[in-house]
């Protein structure tokens, strides 16, 4: 959602290209929506236009991973379970906000065919297992309180994130400058915004569904702040801490390109659309 990999990867090929210095950051994140909490753990290393996420969730023993290459504009999907991978791209995000767009319709025209009674039942299971639909929100407010702290030693100042007059989000930020391979980490995640953008736009615009609002906003705080949250909490409607992460660990590295592949011995799935 954790150490470096070059070194496995270097045993693995018997040697290790030379590359360009990279960046790698190790986060802790707590879901507090469940009881017991779930905490896991977010691995991201970049480098040259490309870049990894490895996510593991300690408590359930779960884990996944992304890469994000740049120069292709592809996003995949590894699934490590399945010992395999997916790919999405900009075609595959048409096809996608091509096929919910049809789907919405052809539920909203079945919900308009059925009884009230059914209709108001259908509606209220939707909206318990679907996303909200996308609105037209008061915009964020973003606020420094003038509060500062040091997270895992990384000194940080905080902001407050508002909407609608209620604190929905409390960030500590830190200079790009203050955290070591933080250029190249910076580089590699506004890039992957860009294609988080494009992604909600197809499910957004043709859907009218807002699946990536959250990663949007934390990537829009990144822009407009200059920096990285090295602490990040979000709260619900009562004012309560929903999650939490913290930047663990921060370095520059010269990674394998390997890492930037999907494992070996993973096959290629598709996702079927």
């Amino acid at each position: 959602m954790m150490l470096s990999k070059s070194a496995v990867f270097c045993a693995a090929m018997g040697a290790c290209a030379t590359v360009s210095a990279g960046s790698v950051m190790e986060l802790v994140t707590t879901e507090y929506r469940d009881d017991p909490p779930i905490v896991g753990t977010i691995q991201i290393s970049a480098q040259d236009g490309v870049s990894r996420m490895e996510v593991t969730s300690v408590s359930e023993d779960e884990s996944g991973g992304m890469i994000f290459r740049e120069e292709s504009n592809e996003f995949i999907v590894i699934d490590h379970e399945e010992k395999g991978y997916y790919v999405i791209d900009e075609a595959t995000l048409e096809r996608i906000g091509t096929q919910l767009s049809s789907a919405m319709q052809q539920m909203q025209q079945a919900l308009a065919e059925m009884p009230p009674e059914q209709r108001a039942m259908a509606e209220q299971m939707m909206k318990q297992h679907l996303p909200a639909p996308a609105a037209k929100e008061e915009p964020m407010k973003v606020q420094k309180t003038g509060d500062s702290d040091t997270i895992n030693g990384f000194d940080c100042d905080y902001y407050e994130v508002q909407q609608q007059g209620a604190k929905i989000r409390e960030l500590c930020v830190t200079g790009w400058d203050d955290i070591e391979g933080g250029h190249e980490a910076s580089a590699s995640m506004l890039a992957m915004a860009g294609f988080f953008e494009r992604m909600a736009e197809q499910f957004s615009g043709d859907s009218g569904m807002d699946l990536m609002g959250e990663q949007r906003e934390l990537f829009q705080h990144m822009r407009e702040l200059d920096g990285y949250p090295v602490l990040t909490r979000e709260f619900d409607g009562e004012g309560r801490v929903e999650s939490e992460s913290r930047l663990k660990s921060a370095k520059a590295a010269d990674l394998d390109a390997a890492l930037f592949d999907p494992p070996q011995g993973y096959a290629r799935k598709d996702l079927g659309i």
